[in-house]
């Protein structure tokens, strides 16, 4: 609103579960379970989103200090101090190791260059002293990237310029989950590990950076959208790999948990920023062409939710 969306509609909706009641999420009950734990939202800019969703409800009773930050401001740590409670976002968009070249606008000056069996040591590191974790990814792996294995070139996804294997985004993915769900399905993690599907966008007429937007001011209801292609088959391995991992997870004392939000947010195409990403994008040409953002969540607003859900499973779990 306050850089200028005209509606508010986006504010009020509330998603309701059928044949159960969810009670929203209670700040204070949190902070209280939270005493003298960790949790940490793993992954690329949708967590960044949802840990300012988690920020937000919290601060309604106490202020979280900022106590750490990378170089790039991407990975940072929250203290409450009343409750010696901290909340760390931790970027790494592909879990896995890799060498990214682009700005904050998603603008490449090279392909990604990704190491399929290497996970990313940013998050590995802090695995085992993390209480709760909610790890996902996802839309990354639709960019033009190079793949590595045994530090070899093995193939590549959209390069058309090279004279390499096109494998496919999915291949990547696939291999990537799989090797995420080893490493903690192995693991002797003691706390609670979420996995989250990755999350739909709403772009209409076109992409990120060719003029796609997002108009709508209303949820649509059940069975008037589908979930696009590409969106299907992220999903499709998320819960491939992650069935896959349940059994061993288990065995292992591991709590994994899934996070499926896919369809509750399909139903939001209202809830995305849209041309209102940049502060007051019309105010000085009312025809002005900007960047949508149909992937992001307005705050308030669906991502909240998450956090209602999280509660519940934390709870009674």
């Amino acid at each position: 609103m306050g850089n200028g969306r005209p509606d508010s509609g986006y504010l009020y909706w509330r998603w309701r579960p059928e044949n159960c009641e969810l009670p929203p999420f209670n700040a204070e009950n949190f902070l209280y379970l939270m005493r003298n734990k960790t949790w940490a939202l793993i992954g690329d800019s949708i967590s960044r989103n949802h840990v300012q969703s988690l920020l937000c409800m919290l601060s309604t009773v106490e202020q979280a200090v900022e106590v750490y930050h990378d170089e790039e401001y991407r990975s940072k740590r929250w203290h409450f101090p009343s409750y010696n409670f901290s909340v760390s976002v931790i970027w790494s968009p592909f879990l896995a190791k890799a060498a990214i070249f682009e700005d904050y606008n998603g603008v490449s000056t090279s392909e990604v260059q990704l190491h399929l069996d290497k996970l990313d040591k940013k998050w590995t590191e802090q695995y085992l002293n993390l209480d709760y974790m909610i790890i996902s990814t996802g839309k990354w792996f639709l960019k033009s990237s190079i793949y590595y294995e045994n530090d070899t070139v093995v193939g590549c996804h959209y390069c058309p310029k090279r004279n390499l294997t096109e494998l496919g985004f999915d291949f990547a993915y696939r291999k990537t989950l799989s090797s995420v769900m080893d490493f903690i399905a192995a693991s002797k993690h003691k706390g609670l590990v979420f996995f989250r599907t990755s999350t739909p966008d709403h772009f209409e007429n076109g992409e990120w950076h060719n003029g796609g937007s997002c108009q709508k001011m209303m949820p649509v209801k059940e069975g008037d959208i589908e979930l696009k292609d590409l969106n299907r088959i992220l999903r499709n391995i998320e819960l491939e790999e992650f069935e896959k991992a349940v059994p061993r997870a288990s065995q292992n004392g591991v709590k994994l948990k899934l996070l499926d939000f896919t369809n509750l947010l399909l139903l939001r195409p209202d809830g995305h920023p849209g041309a209102y990403r940049e502060f007051q994008p019309f105010a000085k040409d009312k025809d002005a062409k900007v960047q949508n953002d149909c992937l992001h969540w307005c705050l308030p607003g669906p991502i909240d939710t998450w956090n209602d859900l999280i509660m519940e499973t934390v709870v009674n779990g």
